[in-house]
C-alpha cells in the first residue's frame, strides 16, 4: 500500500545545528515534503528570535542580494508564515 501523504518523515529538528537546518530547508526546497520544510523554517526563525533578531532584520537578510519582485514576493511566500507575519508586512521591510 503506498503512501499518499508525502509528509510522513518525522525528524526531531530540534537535534539540528543552525547550519544543519539550513541545509536542511535548501535540500528540500521544490520536495514534497512541505511540512517538515516549514518545521524546519519556525524552528530556524525561532532560534534567530531567542537570539534578538526581529521579524524586520530576518526578513532583511532573507531577500539580501535578491532583485526584482517575483523573487521577493517567492521569499515573501515561503517565509512570512514561520515568521508569523503576512507576505504583504514581510515586503515592507527594506
Amino acid at each position: 500500500m503506498k503512501n499518499k501523504n508525502k509528509d510522513f518523515l518525522n525528524i526531531d529538528i530540534s537535534l539540528f545545528s543552525h547550519e544543519s537546518l539550513v541545509e536542511v530547508i535548501k535540500q528540500l526546497e521544490n520536495s514534497g515534503h512541505v511540512a517538515l520544510r516549514k518545521k524546519a523554517q519556525r524552528e530556524l526563525v525561532r532560534r534567530l528570535k531567542d537570539k534578538g533578531f526581529s521579524n524586520k532584520k530576518i526578513a532583511m537578510i532573507l531577500i539580501s542580494n535578491v532583485y526584482g519582485k517575483r523573487k521577493r514576493l517567492a521569499i515573501a511566500r515561503e517565509w512570512a508564515e514561520a515568521l508569523g507575519i503576512s507576505k504583504e508586512e514581510f515586503l515592507t521591510y527594506r
